[in-house]
């Protein structure tokens, strides 16, 4: 650009070779007829006057240079200073004029229904794959296949689907979410709805692939309290435990941060770190929504229902409640970024 606009007049033959040259170093060079420059080109365009009476030029060819640069490479402020003080023909020189810039589209909004339809969605994966990964050779580790199957796919659902709902997937988590301010009150029953009626979707498509057989060897994909060696008031401990242990992650990471590139990823681990520590206790469900669809379908489906199907099953929604409510609480009084009460 600055040999374009230091050449003296004996250098302007060579001018088509300097232009094809600054075209190579990526600035672009459009000649045009003269006019104003041309609104809603996405850079700066400034329009340069050249003399008629140069031999290079035939009575056809245009008499006005637009020179495009993009505002990171080119201030209006840099251009004007550099022609004022190099161009050697100021009689033929215009004022620089940028051209107007158009404004971006703003985002669509998503709105409620969709909103609710991803959590729908969202949990009607993670309960069918949360289900069907039982469906495994005995030879496994059944708790370490069922915790990475979970958390690869909380990982993957909050990193696809999360930028629309929040990527909650999970009743004690839009719990979590409402007590803190992160999602408006009367969002949270269509949120919980949604969820439960994903889950019981996803486990209706586990039933729906697996023979009656399968799906009993299974237990319908149902996360249910080891009664034979745990009481209630272990499984209660344990859920909440586990369900403060995902609540506070996702508060700390995603919900209460600006900066959530690790999110989806500290989310994954977080549920895989829980299932492995309690899985053999209570299946280590921390959500409502992943213990009601299958109990429900195994309930419809199997021929017989061990004890403690629906005994126990208070705890996976006691549970999660306690521990979102209590990750909530240390949310408010230590952690939240505004506002919190512990300065």
């Amino acid at each position: 650009y600055q040999l374009l606009l230091t050449q003296d007049e004996s250098a302007y033959p060579p001018l088509g070779r300097k232009m094809i040259l600054c075209y190579q170093l990526s600035f672009f060079i459009e000649c045009k007829s003269p006019s104003s420059p041309h609104a809603g080109t996405p850079s700066l365009v400034y329009s340069l006057n050249f003399p008629h009476s140069l031999t290079s030029w035939t009575e056809d060819s245009p008499d006005r240079v637009s020179v495009a640069l993009s505002p990171p490479y080119m201030s209006q402020a840099w251009a004007s200073e550099e022609v004022h003080h190099h161009h050697h023909h100021p009689e033929h020189h215009e004022e620089l004029q940028p051209a107007v810039i158009p404004p971006l589209k703003k985002e669509r909004d998503y709105t409620l229904i969709t909103k609710c339809f991803v959590e729908f969605l969202g949990d009607l994966i993670f309960v069918f794959a949360g289900s069907m990964q039982g469906y495994i050779n005995s030879s496994m580790d059944s708790i370490l296949h069922a915790a990475f199957a979970h958390g690869l796919t909380i990982f993957v659902l909050v990193t696809s689907l999360g930028h629309i709902s929040g990527g909650h997937f999970n009743p004690a988590v839009s719990l979590a979410g409402a007590l803190t301010g992160h999602l408006p009150l009367f969002h949270l029953p269509l949120y919980v709805v949604a969820q439960l009626l994903g889950g019981i979707c996803g486990s209706l498509m586990t039933r729906a692939i697996l023979s009656k057989t399968e799906f009993t060897a299974i237990l319908g994909g149902a996360t249910l309290l080891s009664a034979d060696t745990n009481t209630w008031y272990q499984g209660l401990i344990s859920e909440s435990m586990v369900t403060f242990m995902l609540c506070h992650t996702i508060l700390n990471s995603a919900m209460g941060s600006s900066d959530k590139p690790l999110a989806p990823l500290a989310i994954g681990f977080t549920l895989t770190i829980d299932i492995i520590a309690t899985g053999r206790i209570t299946g280590a469900s921390m959500n409502p929504a992943r213990s009601l669809g299958p109990n429900l379908i195994g309930w419809a489906f199997m021929d017989t229902i061990p004890y403690g199907w629906w005994e126990y099953h208070y705890i996976y929604w006691a549970g999660p409640i306690i521990g979102a409510s209590i990750a909530s609480a240390v949310y408010w009084l230590f952690e939240r970024r505004e506002k919190r009460i512990v300065p």
